[in-house]
């Protein structure tokens, strides 16, 4: 404690040193170099010049309240971090303007360089590719920014090659790379304020060369942002673009989309989502003399999770909205590439929020979680809302809930950080801050002024409080040390641990975990065992690392051993009972101090009589009082202790008799019930719970299980060996019955199905073998029941009705014949009938008339199909002949027929005579019925000749109907 306390109130007096400095230099030549445009967000000319001889300082972990945060050093504020996909303990960091940091344990930090090939402004930023490429983006240009170039390193930022010229502009960049292995894999996209407008460049070829393949003339405000999401199915489908244009205080998001990997672009929405952050200064959005601005930051969900594909938008905002209030932090989603976003939705969670500034956000989405990550600079730990921590949270529902937020940084810094080195009125203390995960924690980038400076700083989120206890233990031969987890901010995972000691000139440690190495519920520890073997004296450090389940969140504590002499053992012993019964067990548990090695026990009267175990259990076959010795030995030496006259010993009664119950639930639980004399009953094997005496005991068990007693008898003032009783409550099963589909009577045997679990038989009115048979079953609705018997006898019955429906009843009658010039009427009417349908034909009234139209001499079978209401169908037959009945005075009035020639091909005459004046229909059919000709309203009075002509005949037997209302008359015609 004591040197962590020296080595801050060093880095505070460095940083105060470093502060002075950059003061002592803005104020006799800032003026003339650095010019604060509020349309520009850069860096002081002034400082990006002697920051090239700034010294690199090695990183420090700063804890307090057992809470981890990495000190990197002091740069300029300014930073973007991001992490290897497919290493996540990888991460780097950048600040203003080349402040390099990467991890590849998530721990220990290093610094690297770049060479760069040309001046650089900063606005640093990242992105690592899925193949594990790290992408580095600075401005550059000679006297003014021209552009951006990007460096790409290979191993986690340890080495850089020579930067690219990747984009043409004058302020305020941003990067992002395609991690999927979708079409556009490995793609690295760049977007950058320009003159007029903002470009965006991309590279194909991880980051070899460059092309720029839009402008868009939206862009104004510095804020200009880009990411990749999903397009449906097709992973990195869709790159995004949003620019920032229009006032400053009321400014116009643009958002734009490509499905081609960045060749074209789509203008899909413009939305004026902020106002005023803090207070206009000089043009400028201003909190507490801090520069800021409501960047457009966005981020799309890569994961295969719920909210595949969801664009989000995150910016800080006043509210109320106006000039001098004070903002919250908000984002926005849209579910259809930004041509609409839903409400806004406060993330901050703070009481009395329109009392504290929240601002400076910076969001990430976790690529294969969706988890939405969000930290910011927030004042709520501060009445005078001057100072700040930085804060975050995150969401698993898309955004529209997030989990309480928590303090990642942890200790407050002033805002207004007059010794920083910043410049401008408001003051430049950095325009971004920057966060990135790994799919199990996220880890935050932002420029800390806790010290006076711009202190570089990263900390974990979700992230566990970690201490050891003691910090500092005499060991002679075995003790503990406890790693301890006493807070966790958002963490539900698991804490693995690991315990080191550097090797010992001679001898060995030896580290064990008798509880395991893991904690997976919080607060909590667990025992760390170091056992020593022949190390000499001397004080050790026990290095204790915690972390998360794939290497993150990480922390590391110390314990100090002091290695002493061990004294000789001081044997002792003790029985678990002095007094007891033959042929019981009785356990000899050591008490030796001083970590005895080796045991030697001596049992006069016991079995066995001797043991080398630490704790032997021992029985007594016979009754008397017998002494007991124990010879203990350690690594110094030997000690003996005996106990005279230590154990006495009666005879024991034989176990009671008894047996096991079963019951089945709804029904009655017997009581148990034993045969013996002094009975007692205990629900555990150690015999110490009574809970029953007497030989019968009503349990007053009521829920299904199988509940075990141990039940013990006393005799001449002895106790038994136990017998173990169990009751066995088995829960009824349950038995459940589909509904039964009504069926009709005349439907045939079929086999009952429906009824679970399987295995059980079915019940009820025409119910045989599980088959049911509606005709015995009669019209009705019948109760059938399903009953099942599990493995345990226990049953329970299900029911459901069914309704057996009576079919319409009807007769046709028997097969008739009658004359060819007879209309015969067939009658299928029948009650409760809903339709009908005849054959051939196709009628559908409940009777039809029948003729020998279309038929002819023979017969004709005529069936129906009578439908119920009920749904039920019936069906029947019958088979009508039509005849050739003699006689002409079959049609009234008419008195000869005479056809001639006959056989003809086709012409022939039709001679009539009638005894008053009719009409006659005529049609020629062919012996199947078919029509052939047809003439109505033939008029006879008295004599009349028709000619027929009918062409085209094939040869064959033909038939002549003549008929009217009053009946019909059938002549056959031979067609030679």
């Amino acid at each position: 404690m004591i040197k962590q306390l020296q080595s801050r109130i060093f880095l505070a007096a460095q940083s105060v040193l470093f502060a002075l400095f950059f003061l002592g230099y803005s104020a006799t030549q800032g003026q003339d170099l650095f010019q604060d445009d509020p349309n520009f967000d850069r860096i002081p000319q002034w400082y990006i010049n002697q920051t090239q001889s700034q010294q690199i300082k090695a990183a420090q972990v700063i804890t307090i309240d057992d809470y981890d945060n990495f000190f990197l050093g002091v740069d300029f504020a300014e930073s973007h971090i991001a992490v290897n996909p497919a290493a996540p303990t990888e991460f780097f960091t950048v600040f203003n303007t080349t402040g390099n940091h990467g991890t590849i344990d998530g721990y220990n930090w290093f610094q690297s360089s770049v060479s760069w090939g040309a001046s650089v402004w900063g606005d640093p930023v990242l992105a690592y590719d899925s193949l594990g490429n790290l992408y580095y983006e600075n401005m550059y240009g000679s006297g003014t920014i021209q552009g951006c170039k990007v460096a790409v390193s290979s191993n986690g930022g340890q080495t850089f090659g020579t930067g690219v010229t990747a984009i043409a502009g004058v302020d305020k960049n941003w990067i992002a790379a395609d991690q999927t292995a979708g079409p556009y894999s490995n793609y690295v996209y760049s977007v950058m304020t320009s003159s007029s407008g903002g470009n965006f460049s991309r590279s194909t070829n991880l980051g070899s060369s460059w092309s720029n393949t839009a402008t868009f003339g939206t862009q104004g405000l510095p804020g200009m942002m880009v990411c990749v999401g999903p397009n449906g199915n097709v992973q990195g489908g869709t790159v995004y673009v949003v620019t920032n244009g229009g006032n400053t205080f009321s400014s116009t998001y643009t958002f734009y989309r490509s499905h081609d990997g960045g060749s074209t672009f789509q203008l899909m929405s413009s939305q004026n989502f902020p106002n005023y952050v803090g207070t206009n200064v000089n043009g400028r959005h201003s909190v507490e003399n801090m520069r800021t601005r409501p960047y457009p930051f966005i981020t799309a969900d890569n994961s295969y999770g719920p909210y595949r594909g969801r664009l989000y938008c995150v910016y800080a905002s006043n509210q109320p909205s106006g000039n001098g209030n004070k903002p919250d932090i908000w984002v926005r989603y849209s579910d259809n590439e930004g041509a609409s976003w839903s409400s806004p939705i406060i993330v901050n969670d703070d009481d009395n929020t329109t009392q504290h500034h929240q601002f400076a956000p910076a969001p990430w989405c976790d690529l294969k979680t969706g988890r939405l990550y969000i930290q910011w600079m927030d004042t709520r730990d501060c009445p005078t809302s001057d100072s700040a921590l930085i804060y975050g949270t995150y969401s698993d529902m898309g955004g529209e809930e997030f989990m309480p937020n928590v303090a990642i940084s942890n200790a407050k810094m002033k805002i207004n950080c007059s010794s920083c080195g910043g410049g401008g009125t408001p003051r430049y203390q950095g325009d971004y801050n920057g966060i990135v995960s790994n799919s199990k924690t996220s880890m935050s980038a932002w420029a800390d002024f806790r010290y006076g400076s711009f202190a570089s700083f990263v900390g974990y989120m979700p992230d566990f409080a970690m201490r050891v206890y003691p910090e500092e233990k005499e060991i002679t031969y075995q003790d503990t040390i406890w790693a301890v987890v006493p807070d966790v901010k958002l963490y539900d995972d698991t804490c693995v641990f690991t315990a080191t000691i550097g090797d010992p000139p001679t001898g060995s440690f030896e580290i064990s975990y008798p509880l395991g190495n893991t904690l997976t519920s919080f607060p909590d520890s667990l025992p760390i065992v170091i056992t020593v073997d022949n190390v000499p004296l001397g004080d050790y450090v026990l290095t204790i690392k915690g972390e998360g389940p794939n290497g993150t969140p990480v922390h590391y504590r110390e314990a100090t051993l002091i290695l002493d002499d061990l004294p000789l053992p001081i044997a002792d012993f003790i029985a678990e009972q002095t007094v007891a019964c033959t042929g019981h067990e009785v356990q000899f548990i050591d008490q030796t101090q001083f970590f005895p090695s080796q045991w030697f026990w001596s049992f006069e009267g016991g079995n066995p009589s001797t043991s080398e175990e630490q704790n032997p259990v021992v029985v007594y076959d016979e009754p008397g009082t017998y002494d007991v010795t124990l010879f203990a030995v350690n690594s110094t030496g030997f000690n003996e202790v005996t106990k005279t006259d230590y154990m006495t010993i009666s005879v024991a009664p034989d176990m009671p008799q008894g047996d096991d119950v079963f019951a089945c639930l709804p029904g009655m639980i017997p009581a148990l019930e034993v045969t013996g004399v002094g009975i007692t009953w205990y629900d555990d094997d150690e015999l110490t719970n009574v809970v029953n005496s007497g030989n019968s005991f009503e349990t007053g068990q009521t829920e299904p299980g199988t509940y075990t007693y141990y039940v013990t008898q006393f005799d001449g003032g002895c106790e038994s060996l136990p017998l173990m009783i169990n009751l066995h409550i088995n829960s009824q099963p349950e038995a459940t019955l589909d509904p039964l589909d009504d069926v009709c009577d005349t439907e045939p045997i079929f086999e009952l199905t429906g009824g679970m679990p399987a295995g059980g038989y079915y019940m009820g009115p025409g119910v045989a073998d599980n088959m049911f048979d509606p005709s015995v079953a009669g019209a009705g609705t019948h109760e059938i029941a399903y009953v099942f018997m599990d493995e345990n006898m226990c049953s329970d019955t299900a029911y459901q009705n069914l309704v057996v429906n009576a079919s319409p009843a009807f007769e046709l009658g028997a097969d008739t014949a009658v004359c060819a010039n007879i209309t015969y009427t067939l009658d299928a009417t029948a009650a409760g009938a809903a339709s009908y349908l005849w054959s051939p034909g196709g009628q559908t009234t409940a009777s039809i008339d029948v003729d020998s139209t279309g038929i002819g001499f023979g017969s004709q079978e005529y069936s129906v199909e009578v439908t119920g209401d009920n749904g039920c169908v019936s069906s029947d037959n019958i088979t009508i002949t039509f005849q050739e009945c003699a006689g002409v005075d079959e049609i009234s009035g008419l008195q000869s027929v005479v056809l001639f020639p006959n056989p003809n091909d086709g012409v022939f005459t039709l001679k009539l005579k009638s005894s008053k004046r009719i009409k006659l229909d005529a049609q020629l059919l062919t012996a199947s019925g078919t029509e052939q000709y047809n003439k109505k309203g033939i008029e006879v009075n008295g004599a009349s000749e028709q000619v027929i002509e009918v062409k085209g005949l094939q040869a064959g037997v033909y038939y002549l109907t003549l008929s009217n209302k009053d009946g019909k008359l059938i002549r056959k015609v031979l067609i030679k």
